[in-house]
């Protein structure tokens, strides 16, 4: 199977990933708050608007990356919802749903496709932060970010195991909480689809999506700021997307 994958950006680091052997939904957040603070953009699809899908993948359980109403309001449910190893014991253990737990370097079949959860180091409160290797028979490999951090150390052994990927969606806000950096910023971004090997980049998680109250939390990165990377560099920007809310992307 060599079909082309529809990538759509829903929002933050929300996409919609579909496939003739899979339709996945990343970290689903259709909320207009953020733990109190305005949001300025609204989500490029409504829940309503979903197809079945075979998963949804949570990297961690965060506000703007995790939605039980809006999961809850699909229809149908997901007919798998992947996150984190000892989410299940935070969220009470809830009915409804077909929850799997998935730890690092443990894989799930979806049909021919396959799942694995790999280290996402992030912040706080636990359960700690998973990112996703997606395998697509015939068509390749897509790594999605979350809302990581930078860790040289982990990406080197992804790629060991993975690469070369065909799509990277990677964060680029560069958050900082109280001055500590939690979440990859567009340099980081760009070293990162450089280890990974990455034909296509999807910059994800940028700022300016909510309120930042300095000192306390600031994002200062921006999508422009990773295309701009790769603009300076010796690849030129061919091997970077921007997708605003809604906007599909085939590959």
């Amino acid at each position: 199977m060599d079909a082309s994958a529809r990538i759509t950006m829903v929002r933050c680091s929300t996409l919609l990933v579909e496939h003739p052997a899979c339709r996945l939904l990343t970290d689903p957040w259709f909320g207009m708050s953020m733990r109190g603070l305005p949001v300025f953009r609204r989500p490029g699809l409504d829940v309503v608007d979903l197809p079945p899908l075979d998963a949804v993948l949570v990297s961690h359980l965060h506000p703007d990356h995790f939605d039980m109403p809006a999961l809850r309001r699909m229809r149908p449910a997901p007919a798998r919802v992947v996150v984190p190893p000892g989410s299940l014991a935070v969220l009470g253990n809830p009915s409804g749903l077909e929850w799997m737990e998935l730890a690092p370097w443990e894989t799930t079949a979806l049909g021919a496709t396959r799942v694995t959860a790999v280290p996402g180091p992030h912040t706080g409160p636990r359960p700690d932060e998973v990112n996703y290797v997606v395998e697509i028979p015939g068509w390749g490999r897509l790594f999605f970010g979350g809302d990581a951090r930078f860790d040289g150390r982990v990406l080197s052994e992804v790629a060991r195991r993975f690469a070369p990927f065909r799509v990277a969606l990677l964060p680029v806000g560069g958050s900082r909480i109280l001055g500590v950096r939690t979440v990859m910023g567009p340099e980081d971004a760009f070293r990162a689809a450089q280890i990974l090997d990455a034909a296509l980049t999807v910059p994800i998680h940028e700022g300016g999506i909510w309120m930042p109250v300095p000192p306390l939390s600031m994002h200062p990165g921006r999508a422009r700021h990773l295309v701009r990377a790769f603009a300076g560099s010796h690849q030129g920007d061919r091997r970077v997307r921007v997708l605003r809310e809604g906007e599909s992307l085939r590959v």
